[in-house]
């Protein structure tokens, strides 16, 4: 897949990159700010328009002063000049205005896209360092380098804009002094040249910051949430932190000193050929004077057409290569929009309903690694049958977990429900079979009714699993009761709820979901032993008849399920039931228990 993506991106011209970056992006905005695409014409049409204001009119007004300075006339040509040019200041300053405005919707909006974006992608990807580098890549792409849809549309626009002046500049010069055009036209390939030199230089230094801005935005920004500032400060880890932020930012100022001190030359080289060329136009259109090949209006006009044409060619250049550049960084984006799926998906429809699951020698490495996580695993779990799974950390218990709720596929085996492979399902469709509460779960600073219901809100139903969890108590104490927010991110009212407050709530949000599959990865670890009983003891009644997994370092919630299965080392080494495995002498199960009530024994003694 890594090597899929990189293909895509080394084998195609930069023509093509232009064609997609503006295909989707542009699409993408019309549908959502079509207004924006009137404003850039707009503004096109005024800035091609202000300079032939100045270039036609002001010869007029040199020759009428210097010949029968008819003041009436002269009056007339200096107000059509002043009016004209207010005009179009005016046009072109009230574009501006407009799309500026333009500029924080649009990056808001793509910003919004590729959150969305990022959400939808398989889980797998979220764990991949080629994935994560190309969400870099998109991110700053789309905002620091090439300034995302606003960005590109004013250099498209502007190209536009300075072909059709160009035209104009070169029609006035033709008509007096056509050779003036050959010494532009040279100086024009020249400057191209130098330029895309310096552009190819600032790309390739793009390619090297990805993974540099993501270990910048770390150390620079995450550091320094709240989150972590217990443990910095009781472990005295500033330094460490300190230290790893200069260590970044130095290796983030070699990458910025080598770009510069690589294109210095070429900036050296643009600033002496545009010296010569200045000069030689100058001289010819001054010798074109004096030998009387025309007035002094139309030498006036001419010096100030070749300035315009100067920049105007200078700024197709520029046009030129920043747009390819542009778009090269933009393409970083589109890459990352069709990213190649991690999982393929079916077709098949799947209801809501008590399953037969199935592992089928199943094996599983993650990606990038030759070492198996899970080793030829075989069971079969009945509808609504109840299982514990015990191991030891690493032997595989969560992975196991991952598999069935199809964030990875196996690497060898099949994984079925009621028979069929669980790829050939509809992902979306599968998704919903499952409610697990896993051992790193988040929640969110939102209202605590809305971390349980998400978007499918029914109060009661969330009162009365409130209840079940036990955090009554709790709710009824705040002001807003369930309205209240998670954390004090964005409401300083917010609730910094503890560990096990965490872990109901998180308990809560799946039985909310009404899934036929209930996973319990060790979520009560924040619980006191009492407190736990209670919550396995009210959870196995709630989840009655639906199937659910139980993963739990405390055995005591083996007691509430139909079998447990011993994972370790990848494999399923024991199953049977409570009372089965216990009189295992010297089983892992049985030696887990012992050491376990031991503990309670001694501390109870």
């Amino acid at each position: 897949m890594a090597n899929l993506n990189k293909d895509s991106k080394e084998n195609v011209s930069a023509l093509h990159k232009i064609r997609k970056v503006v295909a989707l992006l542009f699409s993408t905005t019309y549908k959502k700010y079509p207004g924006f695409f009137i404003w850039e014409s707009i503004k096109a049409v005024s800035q091609i328009l202000q300079p032939f204001v100045a270039i036609m009119i002001s010869p007029l007004i040199v020759d009428e002063i210097v010949g029968e300075r008819d003041l009436r006339k002269l009056v007339i040509l200096a107000a059509s000049l002043i009016i004209g040019e207010f005009v179009i200041s005016m046009v072109t300053s009230r574009s501006n205005t407009v799309l500026s405005k333009y500029q924080q919707r649009l990056d808001d909006y793509f910003s919004i896209l590729m959150g969305k974006h990022s959400m939808e992608l398989d889980y797998q990807l979220t764990e991949d360092k080629e994935a994560l580098d190309q969400i870099e890549k998109a991110r700053t792409g789309m905002s620091w380098y090439s300034g995302g849809v606003y960005g590109i549309s004013e250099i498209l626009f502007m190209f536009i804009t300075n072909i059709v002046r160009a035209i104009g500049f070169v029609v006035v010069i033709a008509l007096h002094a056509p050779l003036l055009l050959l010494l532009l036209a040279i100086y024009s390939l020249v400057n191209l040249y130098v330029v895309s030199k310096q552009n190819k230089i600032e790309i390739e230094a793009f390619g090297k910051l990805s993974k540099v801005n993501r270990l910048f935005g770390y150390f620079g920004w995450e550091i320094v949430d709240p989150r972590f500032g217990k443990d910095i400060r009781l472990y005295d880890a500033q330094n460490l932190m300190l230290d790893c932020w200069k260590n970044n930012t130095d290796k983030s100022n070699k990458h910025w000193r080598w770009q510069a001190v690589t294109q210095l030359p070429y900036s050296i080289g643009v600033n002496v050929i545009s010296a010569i060329k200045g000069a030689a136009a100058y001289f010819y259109v001054a010798l074109l004077a004096i030998k009387g090949v025309y007035g002094i209006g139309t030498l006036v006009q001419l010096i100030s057409t070749e300035a315009a044409l100067n920049g105007t060619l200078s700024g197709l250049v520029y046009n030129v290569t920043e747009l390819i550049k542009d778009c090269n960084y933009a393409y970083e984006y589109v890459l990352f929009m069709e990213y190649p799926e991690a999982l393929p998906k079916g077709e098949k429809e799947i209801s809501k309903k008590p399953h037969e699951i199935e592992f089928k020698h199943v094996s599983f490495s993650y990606p990038g690694t030759g070492k198996k996580i899970l080793d030829d695993i075989s069971i079969k779990i009945r509808p609504g049958e109840h299982l514990s799974i015990v191991g030891l950390n690493g032997a595989g218990k969560t992975t196991f977990i991952k598999l069935l709720c199809r964030l990875y596929d196996p690497t060898e085996g099949q994984i079925l429900v009621d028979g069929i492979d669980i790829r050939d399902y509809d992902y979306s469709q599968y998704m919903q079979q499952f409610a697990p509460v896993f051992q790193d779960f988040k929640l969110f600073s939102f209202p605590i009714e809305e971390n349980i219901a998400f978007d499918s809100l029914d109060e009661g139903k969330v009162d009365e699993y409130i209840d079940l969890v036990g955090l009554r108590d709790r709710i009824d104490e705040l002001e807003k009761g369930a309205k209240t927010n998670l954390f004090k991110y964005f409401d300083e009212k917010g609730i910094e709820p503890s560990g096990g407050e965490q872990q109901k709530i998180a308990i809560a949000r799946a039985l909310y979901k009404n899934s036929p599959v209930v996973i319990l990865d060790e979520p009560t670890s924040a619980l006191d032993p009492l407190a736990e009983y209670e919550v396995y003891k009210q959870f196995h009644t709630l989840v009655g008849g639906k199937t659910a997994f139980y993963i739990s370092h405390r055995l005591s919630s083996c007691k509430f399920c139909d079998r447990i299965a011993v994972f370790s080392e990848g494999h399923i080494a024991e199953y049977g039931t409570h009372d089965e495995l216990v009189k295992m002498r010297d089983g892992i199960y049985a030696t887990m228990f012992e050491a376990q009530a031991k503990y309670y024994r001694d501390v109870s003694a």
